[in-house]
């Protein structure tokens, strides 16, 4: 096979709509924030929402375990007006100082933070 004809099939997976990844997780997609968790979550998301709630007031959060429930690897997504004039290093650093105790029993964490307006 040569490049010439891998080059259709690319562009077939890449921009097929029924190929398209849609994230299984969409139920917690939080459009209203509230000091309540969602009743969706584990608990170890439920203790990460509270803490990050409590410490950004963000107008998005979204907290999900992808490790399969086994609480090693969370997703986070926060939008708060606290990282307004902050770089993303920064915004990050004050995340990860909020759940310093939290990640000490992690295996990771996927981080994404934006300021709100």
């Amino acid at each position: 096979m040569t490049f010439r004809t891998l080059i259709p099939l690319t562009r077939q997976v890449a921009f097929a709509p029924s190929r398209l990844f849609f994230s299984t997780s969409i139920s917690r997609l939080n459009s209203v924030v509230s000091a309540t968790p969602p009743a969706a979550l584990n608990e170890g998301e439920k203790h990460i929402y509270t803490k990050l709630f409590e410490k950004f007031q963000p107008s998005k959060l979204v907290v999900e375990d992808i490790s399969g429930g086994c609480g090693s690897m969370y997703q986070v997504e926060v939008v708060s007006p606290e990282f307004k004039g902050l770089t993303m290093v920064k915004q990050h650093r004050l995340v990860n100082e909020a759940l310093k105790e939290e990640i000490k029993g992690m295996h990771g964490i996927r981080l994404t933070t934006k300021a709100s307006t």
